[in-house]
């Protein structure tokens, strides 16, 4: 049986306390916002993206099933900061979890990783490796599926200095599972990798 929240207002607030800085390089890193969590919907989402860098872009994404078991699929693009051309990023994620209704409670725990690459005044290979906590509760005909965590992330580019690096960041998110089906998606990044996206998945 899943809790109820005490207000709608309350899960939402969780999630959208985000501190947005972008960063000075021309790039769209793949595993930001990650998008991956306990309650991960199967299917197509698309999303309008605020990376990093450059001006708003898009991200698609897929799973054969619903998280965080399986395979999710993922690409996403958006211009570069100074209107040169398009930055893209595209990758793989797998997941799974670690412990279910901890403590009798309705929280999840899980983890997640994958490999992806993007491609912008550089090309850059990303590793991550993350955990998350999430739990589901119904209000006013809604599922709301908040859950926050961190990930650590190798990253490989082809830049002349520096191009091994490894970085952290903070990972929240919300899921809103209508009557009708579809999900309102929301998640960011923020730390050495801000982003943000907002997005739907559409009922199949």
């Amino acid at each position: 049986m899943r809790a109820k929240p005490r207000s709608v207002s309350n899960a939402l607030a969780l999630c959208l306390c985000v501190v947005y800085a972008p960063a000075v390089s021309a790039q769209i890193l793949w595993d930001a916002p990650p998008l991956v969590n306990h309650a991960t919907p199967a299917g197509i989402s698309a999303y309008m993206l605020a990376p990093a860098v450059g001006d708003l872009g898009g991200l698609v994404t897929f799973r054969h099933d619903a998280g965080p078991v399986g395979l999710g699929y993922r690409i996403g693009l958006a211009d570069r900061p100074a209107g040169d051309g398009i930055a893209i990023a595209g990758g793989v994620d797998v997941s799974g979890f670690l412990a279910r209704n901890i403590e009798d409670a309705p929280l999840d725990l899980m983890w997640w990783s994958g490999a992806g690459a993007g491609f912008g005044d550089f090309a850059v290979l990303s590793i991550p490796a993350g955990v998350l906590v999430g739990w589901s509760g119904e209000a006013d005909d809604v599922v709301l599926s908040p859950y926050g965590g961190g990930h650590v992330v190798l990253d490989i580019s082809d830049v002349d200095e520096d191009n091994v690096n490894f970085g952290g960041a903070f990972d929240l998110g919300l899921d809103i599972l209508l009557s009708s089906g579809w999900t309102i998606r929301f998640g960011a990044t923020f730390g050495d990798r801000d982003a943000l996206a907002l997005g739907v998945n559409f009922a199949t």
